[in-house]
């Protein structure tokens, strides 16, 4: 079984350090995405990757807790440079997704799908989640990439409320996997998406993963709920709702009915 997460070892597998000029390990921390703001606001560094074998306070989406297993998960934050233009900028939470199914069915073989706007599921189960905060640096945006991955838990390693909902590759797969070249394969992934940056492809790539597409959902507008039909994402990367004859567009999460 696999315990501490070796820097070295992900270094090694990576084939571009773009992301992850410097990797920097804490064996605890709070928040990974907390210590990349400070890194950043201290020295401007743009390039490091922050990684934790314990997280004790991380974050979701609209601060939701996310709870990870210390030694069994993938915990990381890093920044990303603004690459899509200002209108797009809910891309992001297309490509970070598209970016680690990719990069999981590379190293693993499984096959995952996305619950918008960036759950990582499978078979309605939740095996991760990426939180994205924004920046802006003179003219020109940064971005806060947040990455939770369910690697090596076992179900009785998940609280019991939410043990039905959640499971981990290990489950999947039913063996062991590595976190060090797991997460580089998802990072060399990225970049590839990035060199090769084609709006159309990601588009068309999150609908043939996404696990709702024409099914019913809720969401709300200005704290009135409503309900629809999932129908995709358009080029802005904004969801597609259909409520009886109106489309609407709509950047907030959503509940599958």
């Amino acid at each position: 079984m696999f315990d501490m997460f070796f820097t070295n070892l992900l270094e090694a597998n990576l084939k571009v350090k773009c992301f992850a000029h410097e990797i920097i390990y804490y064996t605890a921390t709070k928040s990974t995405t907390d210590d990349i703001w400070d890194l950043y606001n201290e020295t401007g560094q743009t390039k490091a990757l922050i990684i934790t074998d314990n997280q004790t306070a991380g974050r979701g989406r609209h601060n939701n807790k996310w709870i990870s297993q210390p030694s069994k998960s993938i915990t990381c934050s890093f920044i990303l440079e603004q690459i899509f233009n200002n209108e797009q900028v809910s891309l992001y939470s297309i490509l970070i997704p598209v970016s680690i199914i990719k990069g999981i069915k590379n190293f693993s073989q499984i096959d995952l799908q996305i619950k918008w706007p960036n759950d990582i599921m499978y078979k309605n189960k939740k095996v991760g989640g990426i939180l994205i905060e924004s920046k802006l640096r003179t003219n020109i945006s940064i971005f806060n990439i947040g990455i939770g991955l369910n690697v090596n838990e076992s179900n009785f390693d998940f609280p019991g409320n939410i043990r039905e909902n959640v499971v981990s590759l290990k489950e999947i797969k039913g063996i062991p996997i590595q976190r060090e070249p797991l997460l580089a394969s998802i990072l060399n992934e990225l970049n590839q998406l990035i060199n090769n940056l084609d709006d159309n492809y990601l588009i068309e790539y999150w609908i043939k993963h996404c696990n709702h597409i024409n099914k019913k959902v809720s969401f709300s507008i200005s704290n009135k709920k409503m309900q629809g039909v999932f129908k995709g994402i358009n080029s802005k990367g904004q969801a597609i709702i259909k409520k009886d004859n109106e489309t609407i567009t709509y950047d907030n999460p959503i509940t599958i009915l």
